[in-house]
């Protein structure tokens, strides 16, 4: 896992291609750490997530990710749940606060 810290902002960057239980652990002790600041995922090393870190980071509130692979945007979409975080396309989008993802419409193709 990759820490980076601003003044504002704590960045994790979980390196592990699949978020389980373990990864989700080890994330929340690192946020309890950072916990003054703006706490934000990178995920574009993250292929796979379980329900674990789905249910943590919905808890969490005030978040921002970028970087989100499809498939995981395809599941955060579907359980309602996108509408609780902003979401950038990329790092630096984040970190000049431009092209926040807003208009998130998603639908399956068959």
């Amino acid at each position: 896992m990759e820490i980076t810290e601003t003044e504002k902002y704590c960045i994790i960057t979980p390196l592990s291609p699949k978020l389980d239980l373990r990864q989700t652990t080890r994330i929340k002790n690192e946020i309890e750490c950072h916990s003054a600041m703006k706490v934000c995922f990178d995920l574009s090393y993250v292929n796979d997530c379980t329900i674990e870190f789905i249910e943590y980071i919905k808890n969490l509130g005030n978040i921002c990710l970028f970087n989100i692979p499809s498939d995981l945007f395809a599941i955060i979409n579907c359980m309602n749940i996108d509408k609780n975080f902003d979401l950038y396309s990329s790092r630096e989008d984040f970190l000049e606060q431009r092209h926040k993802i807003l208009n998130r419409k998603f639908t399956v193709v068959k």
